[in-house]
């Protein structure tokens, strides 16, 4: 008869199994000093854990297949011989713990069986630890790309704040600049400075009244009937800008006529002469409307 040998030791893998279930469970781990980590850092320092212990897995899996066939060949051996020497695997007998009337049998399974599954492993863990691991992978990477979405959102925030504050010191040197430009009130805002220099010529305060009516003419064109209320006929060329304009307040339809018309305010802010005081105009109306 074939020699029976020993069964084999097998070490049983599951480094896996003792990974956080959830990413977030390594927020104290992932620190640096005393800052709390970001989601991303958090990403990064679960999937490194995660892979570390996968590794040991494969390692230990690795060591174990040739122990595993030895007892599996072990155990089919030992099962041959019982099946050909008349022991079955199980059997039927009464069940002596039943208190039915007419006692129901119960299923034996022939003791050999668990001194082999006692025994006798053939399994070290490793499909089980497999599943574990690409389960918490799944789970990882879907928290690893929310952090990065988050990370994206955070620095397009930061961006646009870094944006908008150079904008603002932009805006606060121009107005400065046409406050000492113009000799200003220090104290003037962007609508003070508005109706400082549109006042200085009558072409601007016109251009600048069809302006805001064609960005919103929800009240109508009260803005540039007051304009032009204020218009004194001087040149001839004075007279054809006003009847220009007054004739677009005729079946008035939208401000869109401002921009169309012969004399429209582009064509007033380019006929001043002081193109500089225009310039000036037409940025304290921009940030009047922003």
């Amino acid at each position: 008869m074939e020699e029976i040998t020993k069964a084999m030791p097998i070490e049983m893998v599951g480094h896996v199994g003792k990974c956080q279930s959830h990413p977030s469970g390594y927020e104290h781990a992932a620190k640096l000093g005393y800052s709390k980590p970001s989601a991303s850092r958090i990403a990064a320092y679960a999937m490194q854990t995660l892979e570390a212990a996968r590794t040991k897995d494969v390692e230990a899996h690795e060591k174990n297949i040739s122990a595993l066939a030895h007892n599996q060949a072990l155990r089919d051996r030992i099962v041959s011989m019982m099946k050909a020497a008349g022991i079955p695997d199980s059997w039927s007998e009464r069940d002596h713990a039943s208190r039915a009337r007419y006692p129901k049998s119960k299923t034996v399974s022939a003791g050999y069986l668990s001194d082999l599954a006692k025994h006798v492993a053939v399994s070290d863990g490793f499909a089980s630890a497999t599943s574990t691991y690409e389960s918490l992978k799944k789970r990882y990477e879907e928290y690893a790309a929310t952090a990065a979405q988050e990370a994206q959102r955070a620095e397009q925030q930061r961006a646009a704040e870094a944006d908008r504050q150079k904008e603002e010191r932009r805006k606060n040197i121009a107005l400065v600049s046409i406050i000492l430009r113009h000799g200003l009130d220090e104290d003037s805002d962007w609508p003070d400075i508005l109706e400082a220099l549109r006042s200085k010529d009558q072409r601007l305060d016109l251009a600048v009244a069809m302006q805001q009516t064609r960005g919103d003419w929800s009240e109508g064109t009260y803005r540039v009937r007051d304009a032009l209320d204020r218009f004194q006929i001087e040149t001839t060329e004075d007279k054809d800008i006003a009847n220009d304009v007054l004739a677009c307040l005729e079946d008035f339809c939208d401000g869109r006529v401002f921009r169309d018309t012969t004399w429209n305010y582009s064509r007033l802010f380019a006929s001043v002469a002081d193109q500089q005081l225009a310039a000036d105009v037409q940025q304290a109306a921009t940030n009047v409307e922003a």
